[in-house]
């Protein structure tokens, strides 16, 4: 079967994403004192996707990711302990102003985070909010969707001459659909070698796409993946919440007024 990419997406997959990482702002030192956290490889992220409508721009992630934020804060007890922030052209904060929008009626609760950002936020990390008020729809036939995000165990450390800093590649997943999805769904790929560590957690928050040879647009927020052996024959699975253009919108509708 060919997959065809929209060339536009596959030469920048990421332009509509960023790492979001939980990050201790403060560590101990060897005599006791407290000084500001120093980058990290073990950090924890997820992936917070950009979107814009109606003139608004909105970062999207996973629940479990916020939750994950939050609990560290109750942990240890400071508000200050620790932030949130993307990894790109530098440590940009991202405050906690989510919220989790509702399910539709029937439906399971959404591991969906949202909330209203600053216009130039996404451009000023290198990023494009993708438009939501265009007229790309989803097609009545897909067979695939295309995943995007930052796996958090493949951040690598690049020695400079004043310490070093920290990396993180993208990943990108073209898996099947086996129909157009209308609720929660499962995407399933294959590859001849599978690496033994591969560990896909840090994507969720990410972006999938739909895509023609001319057009992509929203279909799904990645919210788990990883190898695919235990649940099939296939190499590796990505389970999506349906967030096509029309999804996301109703879920805008509930974000607070700023």
């Amino acid at each position: 079967m060919k997959y065809t990419i929209c060339e536009q997406l596959y030469k920048n997959p990421s332009i509509h994403c960023a790492s979001l990482v939980v990050t201790q702002n403060f560590a101990t030192t060897n005599d006791g004192r407290f000084d500001f956290a120093k980058p990290s490889d073990d950090l924890r992220n997820g992936t917070l996707t950009f979107v814009k409508s109606d003139g608004k721009v909105f970062g999207i992630t996973c629940w479990h990711v916020i939750e994950h934020y939050r609990s560290q804060i109750d942990k240890s007890g400071n508000l200050d302990s620790h932030s949130m922030r993307t990894m790109v052209n530098g440590f940009y904060f991202v405050l906690d102003r989510f919220v989790r929008p509702k399910p539709q009626m029937g439906m399971p609760n959404l591991d969906i985070a949202i909330r209203e950002l600053r216009p130039d936020f996404p451009l000023a990390i290198g990023k494009i909010p993708i438009d939501l008020d265009q007229n790309n729809n989803l097609p009545q036939r897909i067979s695939y969707g295309y995943a995007i995000g930052f796996p958090e165990t493949m951040k690598y450390r690049i020695q400079e001459n004043t310490g070093f800093r920290v990396s993180m590649p993208q990943v990108e997943i073209l898996a099947e659909l086996q129909a157009v999805p209308t609720g929660r769904f499962t995407m399933f790929s294959e590859i001849d070698n599978i690496p033994e560590n591969i560990d896909y957690s840090g994507m969720s928050g990410g972006p999938i796409f739909w895509s023609t040879s001319e057009h992509y647009g929203m279909l799904g927020i990645v919210y788990e993946g990883g190898k695919g052996a235990e649940l099939s024959n296939k190499s590796i699975y990505v389970f999506g919440e349906l967030a096509t253009a029309e999804v996301i919108k109703e879920w805008i509708a509930q974000v607070p007024l700023r």
